[in-house]
């Protein structure tokens, strides 16, 4: 949990088991400073968030979201799939924000139809579960007490859940996430017995990314998780390696293609917020 006279954010696992399953925390990020003004970048991640402001207008372009306080407008929930770009956040004035963080395939288990037929962007304003989640939402935000607000998201969710039969894509994604992204395409199809074709059909349907995406973005979260999670004991050249990258120079133009920066230049920056594997990095 992160305090100050500024702002609070706080982060917090499901209580459901079934839940936990496929929201890996919520975060609950807020300021009441009329005069309040914080400018960070999100980066690629195999987690994606659900999120909406109260009293926020919120303002989208290709890469940026612009927040401003602004009283009685409806909640948007917003959906992000960051693959490959550094998203820019701006926030002015007073904000309050949830965060549902899915792990890999977790929204799919509360949807009833492909990812891509509901959602083909990969950031915008998410109605898909309606009135009754911003009325969830709502109440969300008024709670004081944060068990109160977890509650309230796993009865939704629990309310919400729709099987999601698709095992050969789950395991696909298990073995690109344990392998740190570097099992390729071809190796894949083989070790899952299924035709490439078949498995690229499977990736853009439920993840609104091909094999290839998925691949470099889970490479690039691995290292900067390992990097974060080791720092006092490791070197780029360790995360380099953990992650699988052929050698530095590969490394390095990864970094560079995503976030303009050397990873030795970026990683330094990138703070990690509240509990869980929340990394932002503030710009001054």
């Amino acid at each position: 949990m992160k305090n100050s006279n500024k702002n609070i954010f706080i982060t917090a696992k499901p209580v459901s088991k079934k839940i936990s399953k496929y929201i890996s925390y919520y975060y609950f990020d807020r300021s009441e400073d009329e005069n309040y003004q914080r400018k960070f970048i999100f980066y690629p991640n195999y987690k994606h968030a659900l999120t909406a402001y109260k009293n926020s207008k919120v303002v989208l372009t290709e890469n940026k979201a612009l927040i401003s306080s602004i009283d009685n407008i409806q909640i948007n929930p917003l959906y992000t799939i960051n693959k490959n770009k550094n998203i820019k956040v701006s926030i002015e004035g007073r904000y309050d924000k949830i965060g549902i963080v899915f792990n890999p395939l977790g929204i799919n288990h509360f949807l009833d139809k492909p990812l891509q037929d509901i959602f083909p962007n990969d950031m915008g304003f998410f109605s898909y579960f309606g009135k009754s989640f911003e009325q969830v939402l709502e109440t969300v935000f008024e709670k004081k007490m944060l068990d109160e607000k977890v509650f309230l998201l796993d009865e939704f969710f629990g309310k919400a859940y729709n099987d999601f039969h698709q095992p050969i894509l789950k395991k696909a994604i298990g073995e690109l996430i344990v392998s740190n992204g570097a099992i390729k395409v071809k190796e894949l199809s083989k070790k899952l017995n299924i035709n490439r074709r078949t498995l690229l059909r499977l990736f853009r349907r439920h993840t609104n990314m091909t094999v290839e995406e998925y691949h470099k973005m889970v490479m690039f979260r691995q290292a900067l998780n390992y990097f974060h999670q080791n720092k006092e004991t490791t070197n780029l050249t360790d995360v380099a390696l953990f992650s699988m990258y052929y050698d530095q120079a590969h490394f390095i133009k990864h970094f560079k293609a995503i976030t303009k920066e050397t990873p030795s230049t970026l990683l330094s920056k990138i703070s990690h917020i509240g509990e869980e594997d929340t990394y932002w990095y503030f710009k001054d």
